[in-house]
């Protein structure tokens, strides 16, 4: 029995110890999960302008003969994929995977360009030979040269025809306990894809663009697009944090169910020592 008693105060010991790392974990998530949610509540209204903006232009003339708007019969399609490079948020990353693992399926050609380390791992375990990049070691910080650079890429590569068309597959964060995988079309545009009516699209209006249709989409749409891919970034991070929040919220709680168990059956194992070692004593007595 004491070697019994022994082991449960260890264990109550190790779980109270992890129960305070997971605490830790969640306030650092916690505060992380603020600085990027302010990040990506900022940018919203922004983009949501400029989509309505460029959804408006994609009904022009103009927009009939940019290349930004056509869709190449070259190349294939490529999947951008958003995972965290850590784990310890829950099923975030299998939801992500999954939805990825769906679309490359559905579409043996295309190829896939994944940014964290957990995607990076799971693609090279099933797709190596459809893998176009990588990108990891994000750190979950936001950086406007970095998805400039590879919005430049990217655009680049669907210019020059090497892809067909470019969807990004992230997660939307909707609530600090709910994010929702999505695919979503990044390159051409397609003037549905912003929100335009059937009705606006069977009656377009014929914009007057100064200097000139060219100069405008020019300066507009690789904005458009690096915000994007910017906001996306945040949206990915933002889940991840909330994810990693309530994992290791659950975690602790679990930590404290289970402490309280354990130390429920410590209370009663010592209860049942000491009334064996009362009637020891008792027997003993009496036996005199």
């Amino acid at each position: 029995m004491p070697e019994n008693l022994k082991a449960l105060r260890l264990r109550i010991r190790s779980i109270n110890k992890t129960k305070k790392i997971t605490k830790a974990m969640e306030m650092v998530s916690a505060a992380k999960l603020r600085k990027t949610e302010g990040v990506m509540k900022s940018m919203r209204p922004f983009l949501s302008k400029i989509r309505m903006l460029i959804g408006r232009l994609a009904l022009s003339t103009g927009a009939e003969n940019h290349p930004l708007f056509q869709k190449s019969e070259t190349g294939v399609t490529l999947y951008v994929v958003f995972t965290s490079d850590r784990g310890l948020c829950g099923a975030f990353n299998a939801n992500i995977l999954k939805l990825a693992k769906r679309e490359l399926d559905a579409n043996p050609e295309a190829k896939v360009f994944i940014l964290g380390r957990k995607g990076r791992d799971y693609m090279r375990k099933n797709y190596r030979d459809r893998i176009a990049k990588e990108v990891v070691d994000l750190g979950g910080e936001l950086e406007g040269a970095m998805t400039d650079s590879l919005t430049d890429e990217l655009r680049q590569g669907f210019l020059n025809g090497l892809y067909s068309q470019i969807k990004l597959i992230y997660p939307n964060f909707i609530s600090t306990a709910m994010n929702r995988p999505v695919v979503e079309q990044f390159l051409p545009f397609d003037a549905k894809a912003f929100g335009v009516s059937e009705e606006e699209a069977e009656s377009p209006v014929d914009y007057l663009l100064e200097p000139s249709p060219e100069r405008v989409f020019d300066a507009v749409l690789p904005r458009y697009l690096k915000s994007k891919l910017f906001i996306t970034l945040a949206e990915t991070f933002t889940s991840e944090h909330s994810s990693s929040m309530m994992a290791m919220n659950n975690a602790t709680k679990n930590c404290d169910d289970l402490s309280g168990s354990l130390t429920l059956r410590l209370n009663k194992a010592r209860q049942a020592a000491i009334t064996t070692e009362i009637i020891e004593i008792v027997s003993g007595a009496n036996a005199l």
